[in-house]
């Protein structure tokens, strides 16, 4: 749990605030499951609640309207990653892992919402001797995602996602 006052912070209108108050409270877990001698489970998130403490008057005035109670915009209520890694030899190993990024407001009168996403990223990494080499393909299902959503100077705004993306390194010891 935290209180933030008297923190600045700039507005969807590009006007500075100087006299923002925010609360936050939530609860985050990690952990480990060994499911056999080649095969774990891992992951960890965060459920939490963020909200303005303050009001600010609205579009009367010019600005960006703030409720007391609001939720804070851009900040998801709940994020999470899971990774599933199996080496079955202990010079392969191999991970699917999942991202989560919760439903969101993109403006702080908490009118316009971000619904999400999830994505899927797959890992290998094979070594003999002194090389290795990895492979990683990032958004397996080529999900159309934001990095970042939020609405300023009077429109929604998607800061894109990476689309389905592979790559392919090798390493060398010497």
């Amino acid at each position: 749990a935290m209180r933030k006052d008297n923190f600045f912070f700039r507005d969807a209108d590009g006007f500075n605030v100087t006299d923002g108050e925010t609360t936050h409270i939530g609860i985050e877990a990690e952990g480990t499951l060994v499911l056999t001698e080649t095969l774990s489970l891992s992951g960890a998130g965060t459920v939490a609640r963020h909200d303005y403490a303050f009001a600010r008057l609205g579009p009367a005035s010019g600005r960006e309207l703030i409720r007391e109670g609001n939720e804070v915009d851009t900040a998801p209520t709940t994020l999470a990653t899971a990774q599933l890694t199996w080496t079955p030899i202990p010079a392969l190993t191999a991970e699917a892992a999942w991202t989560h990024v919760g439903a969101y407001w993109m403006d702080a009168a908490n009118t316009r919402a971000y619904p999400g996403h999830d994505l899927l990223d797959l890992r290998a990494a094979w070594t003999v001797g002194p090389v290795t080499v990895l492979g990683i393909v990032r958004n397996v299902t080529d999900e159309r995602y934001a990095r970042r959503a939020d609405f300023a100077f009077g429109s929604e705004r998607y800061f894109p996602g990476e689309e389905r993306a592979a790559e392919v390194a090798v390493q060398a010891r010497f």
